[in-house]
């Protein structure tokens, strides 16, 4: 006869590292777009320095902020990615049919399911992540958009 008190115990497991998943991927939601609004409030009070002061080579310090949080920003959305993945995994296992009638068959679910918060990636791996931050489109285009207005104000 199978467990089925260990059973129930992963399936609440199973609830509660969804949950959890989400929750920390919306947590890094609201850091992505606190990051944004720090890069803004910075980056517009050196250039508004920089024109008060009628000193226009400041403005090229813009781009070493707008950089700066460019790569702070790509940080957390790697971070973020890692958790989206887990949760695409753990999407994919409840919408496999197969795989969920397997689970409560055999009262066991796969390994890496229950609970997934750890996560265990080699340093190349936590790099590609943290180059899928910086160039996923909803970072770098608002960034390379800033280095753009940036350049023309320190041009003109």
């Amino acid at each position: 006869m199978k467990n089925t008190n260990r059973f129930e115990f992963q399936k609440t497991m199973l609830e509660k590292g969804a949950d959890e998943l989400q929750r920390h991927i919306s947590r890094l939601d609201e850091i992505l777009s606190k990051i944004k609004a720090g890069c803004i409030t910075v980056w517009i009070a050196l250039i508004g320095w920089a024109f008060s002061s009628n000193n226009t080579e400041m403005v090229s310090l813009g781009a070493i902020v707008i950089i700066g949080f460019w790569l702070l920003e790509g940080f957390f959305r790697g971070l973020q990615a890692r958790y989206l993945a887990a949760s695409a995994k753990l999407t994919e296992f409840l919408n496999d049919k197969t795989a969920l009638d397997n689970s409560f068959e055999s009262l066991e679910f796969p390994a890496n399911v229950v609970y997934p918060m750890t996560f265990s990636e080699s340093e190349s791996t936590k790099f590609r992540m943290y180059w899928r931050g910086l160039s996923a489109l909803s970072t770098s285009v608002f960034y390379l958009f800033l280095v753009f207005v940036n350049y023309l104000l320190w041009v003109f």
